[in-house]
């Protein structure tokens, strides 16, 4: 028996219905985000309560960004890279261009969403 992995199912998800590989395409920067504090949490031995204490966030407020369902706003990820020292680079650019502003050390990191006739690149280091 054959086990799938996460990305073969959303790929095949994705294949078979549009509204939610534009859901999962418009949320990429939410599970990034996510992904990136759930990483430094546990790097650093925190709880959500004492990672929301450093952001001078509640607790409510880090579980939802750690569910990755909705984007944050520009001044949370302002706080978050000031704070935790994370960086994010978002390129936007026309869909037609390869995004040019994602260094190597963080390519294996970066969500590549395509709407509108723009390209949107995330990435986190």
């Amino acid at each position: 028996m054959s086990h799938k992995t996460h990305g073969q199912l959303v790929a095949e998800e994705m294949n078979a219905d549009s509204s939610f590989r534009e859901e999962w395409e418009s949320t990429a920067l939410a599970r990034l985000v996510a992904t990136r504090l759930i990483d430094y949490r546990t790097e650093h031995g925190l709880s959500q309560r004492k990672l929301a204490s450093l952001l001078e966030w509640k607790q409510p407020f880090i579980a939802k960004l750690e569910s990755g369902e909705r984007n944050p706003e520009f001044e949370t990820l302002v706080r978050i890279s000031r704070v935790l020292q994370i960086e994010f680079l978002l390129d936007i650019a026309p869909a037609t261009r390869t995004p040019k502003l994602i260094t190597k050390r963080v390519r294996e990191q970066h969500a590549t969403a395509q709407r509108d006739g723009v390209s949107v690149t995330l990435a986190a280091a």
